[in-house]
């Protein structure tokens, strides 16, 4: 049987999951030696609210002894904005990020090109439009039976307006707000499972994971898909939950509301992440191990190297949920 190896590549997140690393069993055998060696991995997420950067290394066998992270300091990346040359990144070695002044704008189209042991590395992808979130209302039911007897379900219905005759993807975050406050309610269950932009997610994740379904704790992708060029409202949902808790306690509830308008590349990245973290934690994971199944691939835009270039743009909101449906009865 052939020898199971893991190979890591890093990955510069905006939420949640995205801050972690990549981590996926392959049968790379056939990469050790020169061809191994010759992978770069570049990764960089990029919005208007942010200067450009990005961060090399190596590829690393998780199996080989004494491994860690090598990153990459003596290239010259060339950036180019809407196919203007604007110069070659620096490199920080406090951050080991290349860096740059320079802020992308929503529709610029944001181009790296380096060498690599003479291989042409380049990567390319559009900066989003932000797309607003117009309003949240929200409502509560309860005290009801779901994890216990005194629990309560609250939905949340997020309008925004899909724009016209464009391939469109998002990801939705809602959680507690960055900032700390006396007397707030920290965050509950989250529940996607109402809200039919996931559950087309859960169609077309299913369609490689039977039985998956949307789930997160930190948020999901979606498309478009049966709702281009519409105003439309989500429906989620967040189960706070009573056992033990003494709702006198609470007098907040602030909540921030986060849509990621981001690029298709973004999208297919983090489709492929959920199809690869559902598939290694059920009976397919345990298939690939056995050495039965093949593993699903992560996505990558890095031609001749490895890793993510993508884009996506913020809009937020926050609210006290309880200054609209009153304190706990």
């Amino acid at each position: 049987m052939k020898n199971r190896v893991k190979i890591y590549f890093g990955i510069l997140g905006v939420v949640g999951f995205l801050l972690t690393g990549c981590c996926q069993d392959i049968d790379l055998d056939k990469y050790k030696g020169a061809n191994g060696e010759n992978l770069l991995v570049l990764n960089s997420i990029i919005n208007p609210d942010s200067t450009i950067s990005a961060v090399t290394s190596k590829t690393f066998f998780y199996s080989d002894p004494n491994t860690q992270r090598g990153y990459i300091k003596n290239l010259d990346i060339e950036l180019f904005i809407n196919g203007e040359e604007r110069g070659l990144m620096k490199f920080n070695p406090i951050t080991n990020h290349y860096e740059t002044d320079l802020k992308p704008q929503e529709n610029d189209i944001v181009a790296y090109k380096t060498f690599y042991r003479n291989e042409k590395i380049e990567c390319i992808d559009t900066v989003p439009r932000k797309v607003k979130i117009e309003s949240v209302k929200v409502s509560r039911q309860g005290p009801m039976a779901i994890y216990s007897n005194r629990d309560y379900l609250f939905t949340y219905e997020i309008t925004f307006t899909d724009p016209i005759e464009e391939d469109n993807y998002y990801f939705l975050q809602y959680d507690d707000a960055d900032w700390i406050m006396p007397g707030n309610l920290n965050f509950g269950v989250r529940d996607f499972t109402y809200e039919y932009v996931f559950q087309q997610l859960a169609r077309k994740i299913g369609s490689v994971v039977p039985g998956w379904e949307p789930y997160s704790p930190d948020g999901l992708p979606f498309s478009d898909y049966g709702i281009e060029g519409k105003t439309y409202t989500l429906i989620v949902k967040e189960i706070i939950q009573g056992s033990g808790l003494i709702w006198s306690h609470y007098d907040k509830m602030w909540r921030k509301f986060s849509l990621f308008s981001i690029s298709e590349s973004y999208y297919n990245y983090l489709i492929s992440r959920l199809y690869n973290e559902s598939y290694d934690s059920d009976l397919h994971g345990g298939m690939i191990d056995l050495g039965f199944t093949e593993p699903l691939k992560t996505y990558t835009n890095i031609n001749g190297g490895l890793g993510i270039f993508a884009a996506y743009a913020l809009d937020e909101k926050e609210l006290d949920v309880m200054q609209i449906v009153g304190t706990f009865p």
